[in-house]
C-alpha cells in the first residue's frame, strides 16, 4: 500500500530498524517452553481425506504442457517420496476432485462466460450423443493422480450440461427463476443420467471413481453480471430442489450397479449449514434440511449416500472469535440432529471477509501459508472435519488461490493464451503448509486430544500456538501438528507419548523451509521455529 501526507505536514522521523526481525521472525525473543499433553485414548473424528480440485486451469496444462511439466506438478500435489535427505518431494493428497464440465467450452464468446479458462466442456453433445475425447486434460490429472496412489477421486458438477439448463448457458437464470435450479422442467431424470454415464465411463477407463458430488455452492444465485457476462459456471437449488435430484440420483446409481457414494452438497460457507439465513431460507439451515430423519428433505436413508455433510469455509473468519465461533456453531448443529454425521470441508482457498487479508494479490510466501494453517487446524480441531480440501490445485491468476501456480515463460501471471501451452510452475509455501496435514496424516488415522498449556482457550491458541494429534493405530504412529502465529520461536515439552527412541522427526515449513526435515533427540524441548508450521512423526509403544 502506498500512501501519501497532505497539507503540508511534516514526514515523520525515520525509526532505526529492529536488528532483531529478520524476516519477519523476532531472532532475540527468549523461548519459552510450552507443555503439550497427548491423550492417545480420546478420540474424535476419522481422517478421510486432504485434496484439492482440478478447476480449471488443468484443462490446458492436463491436455497441452510438456509431459515432464505435467508429471513435476503431479509430484508436488500427489508425491509421497523423500529426497535424499529425508525431505518430502510432494504433499500426498489423499483426495483429488475433478469436474464435470457443463458445456460453456464449446459455446465459446456465446457461452457469455468471459474467459475461457473458466469454461468448460461437456461430454455429451446437444443430439444426446457423447464424446469420450473431451476433458482430456483433467483426466490426465485423474490418471496421474491414481498412478501414484491418491485413495480417492471424487467428480463433481457445478452446471447441468447447457442443453439441459433454462436459459442455454451453464450458469444462473435471472428474474422468476433466479436462486433455482437451472435445469429445464423434466430433464432430472436426463441429468442424473448424464452424471453417472460419466462416473461409469471413468470406471470402464480404469479410473475408479468412489465420489460424485452433484451440486455445488447452491447458496448463490451464480448469475451474469449487468453486462451479461459470468465469471464462471455455476447454479443455485433450493433445499428441496438438492434433495429431489440426490434421491434421482440415487435411484440411477442402484439401476446401473455403481458404486459410487454421492457427497451433498457443498454448501457456500459455514452459516448456511447450521442456521436458518433470513434474507435465503430456503437454501440455508442445511444439515438440519437434509440429515434430520425427520425433515421432508431427508436423505440419510438413501442406500448410494456418504454419510457427509459437504460445506466449503469461505467468508466463516471475518475475524478470529468468528473463526472459532462458526466452527463450534457447526459441530454443535451436527451433534444435535445426527451426531453419526461427519463434516467434509470441501473447497476453502483465501477470498473474502477474510481477518487482515484477501484474495486479491498472489502470496507464495509463509504469511498466507500461516493464514490456511490456521482455517486447516480450526475446521479440523472444532469443526471435526474428517476430509479438508483446498480449492484450485493450480492457478495462473494473481490471487490467493492456488497451491501451485504458473505463469507463461516469461512469467507473466493471469489467464493468458500463452501459458495454455507451456509456461513456469512456482510453489507456493501454501502448498507445503497444506502438506504439513496431507502428507502425514493419513486416511483412517483417528485425531485425538491435545492441549496447550498455555494456550487452552481456542482464540488465544488461533492468534499464537495451535496443536492437534493424529494417531495411526495399526502402525502405532502419531501425527502432531503445531502452528506457530507468533514471530518468537517456540520449545515443546510433548507428554502423553510412549515414543520408540529415536523414532521422532519433525518436518517444518517456514520463510527459509519447505517441509524440512530434522530429527528430535528431546521430546521435552523440541524446537517451534517463530511462523512456522512443524509436524512432528513418530512411533509409539
Amino acid at each position: 500500500m502506498v500512501s501519501c501526507s497532505k497539507g503540508g505536514a511534516p514526514a515523520a522521523p525515520l525509526q532505526p530498524s529492529n536488528p532483531c526481525i529478520v524476516n519477519g521472525i523476532d531472532t532475540c525473543a527468549a523461548s519459552k517452553v510450552i507443555k503439550a499433553s497427548i491423550n492417545l485414548n480420546q478420540t474424535f473424528q476419522t481422517i478421510h481425506s486432504f485434496g484439492a480440485s482440478d478447476c480449471w486451469t488443468i484443462k490446458f496444462v492436463g491436455k497441452n504442457w510438456p509431459e515432464a511439466k505435467r508429471n513435476e506438478i503431479a509430484d508436488l500435489l500427489f508425491g509421497k517420496s523423500f529426497d535424499a535427505n529425508g525431505n518430502p518431494k510432494g504433499i500426498g493428497l489423499s483426495m483429488w476432485r475433478s469436474n464435470i464440465g457443463a458445456g460453456s467450452f464449446e459455446q465459446g464468446a456465446a457461452s457469455n462466460i468471459s474467459s475461457d479458462w473458466r469454461r468448460e466442456e461437456c461430454y455429451l453433445n446437444s443430439n444426446g450423443t457423447y464424446d469420450w475425447t473431451k476433458q482430456s486434460g483433467n483426466r490426465w490429472f485423474l490418471k496421474a493422480a491414481k498412478d501414484r496412489g491418491v485413495e480417492n477421486l471424487l467428480l463433481f458438477s457445478i452446471s447441468a450440461p447447457v442443453s439441459m439448463t433454462k436459459n442455454g448457458y451453464a450458469f444462473g437464470p435471472d428474474g422468476a427463476e433466479k436462486g433455482k435450479l437451472n435445469l429445464a422442467t423434466g430433464k432430472t431424470d436426463a441429468f442424473a443420467d448424464f452424471l453417472t454415464e460419466v462416473v461409469k465411463r471413468y470406471n470402464q477407463d480404469s479410473l475408479p471413481i468412489k465420489y460424485l458430488s452433484p451440486v455445488n455452492e447452491p447458496q448463490w444465485d451464480w448469475t451474469a453480471n449487468s453486462s451479461g457476462k459470468a465469471s464462471q459456471e455455476g447454479t443455485a437449488a433450493t433445499n428441496e430442489e438438492v434433495s429431489n435430484f440426490i434421491k434421482a440420483i440415487d435411484q440411477k446409481i442402484t439401476n446401473k450397479a455403481l458404486s459410487v457414494k454421492i457427497t451433498a452438497s457443498e454448501v457456500a460457507s459455514l452459516n448456511y449449514m447450521y442456521q436458518t439465513v433470513s434474507d435465503n431460507p430456503l437454501r440455508s439451515d442445511v444439515v438440519n434440511y437434509s440429515w434430520n430423519p425427520a425433515s421432508s428433505g431427508y436423505i440419510g436413508n438413501l442406500p448410494s449416500m456418504e454419510k457427509a455433510v459437504l460445506g466449503h469455509s469461505y467468508f466463516a473468519q471475518p475475524n478470529v472469535s468468528g473463526l472459532v465461533s462458526n466452527r463450534v456453531a457447526l459441530q454443535n448443529k451436527i451433534n444435535a440432529v445426527n451426531p453419526t454425521l461427519n463434516f467434509w470441508q470441501s473447497e476453502y482457498c483465501i477470498l473474502g471477509n477474510e481477518d487482515n487479508t484477501a484474495g486479491n494479490g498472489r502470496d507464495l510466501g509463509i504469511e498466507s501459508a500461516l493464514y490456511i494453517a490456521r482455517v486447516m487446524h480450526t475446521d479440523l480441531a472444532l469443526a471435526n472435519a474428517a476430509s479438508w480440501c483446498w480449492w484450485l490445485a493450480v492457478s495462473p491468476a494473481d490471487y490467493k488461490d492456488g497451491l501451485i501456480y504458473v505463469a507463461d515463460l516469461s512469467g507473466n501471471m493471469g489467464e493468458l493464451e500463452a501459458t495454455k501451452s507451456d509456461g513456469l510452475i512456482y510453489k507456493s509455501k501454501m502448498l507445503w503448509a497444506v502438506g504439513n496435514y496431507s502428507r502425514f496424516v493419513r486416511p483412517g488415522m483417528k485425531r485425538v486430544s491435545a492441549a496447550l498449556d498455555s494456550y487452552s482457550n481456542a482464540e488465544d491458541a488461533a492468534k499464537n500456538l495451535m496443536i492437534s494429534t493424529y494417531k495411526d493405530e495399526v502402525n502405532k504412529q502419531v501425527v502432531i501438528v503445531i502452528i506457530n502465529m507468533t514471530t518468537a520461536a517456540q520449545n515443546i515439552n510433548l507428554t502423553g507419548v510412549n515414543f520408540v527412541s529415536g523414532s521422532v522427526k519433525s518436518y517444518t515449513t517456514s520463510y527459509s523451509k519447505d517441509l524440512s526435515v530434522s530429527s528430535v533427540s528431546d521430546i521435552t524441548k523440541i524446537p517451534v521455529e517463530g511462523k512456522s508450521i512443524v509436524t512432528l512423526v513418530g512411533n509409539y509403544q
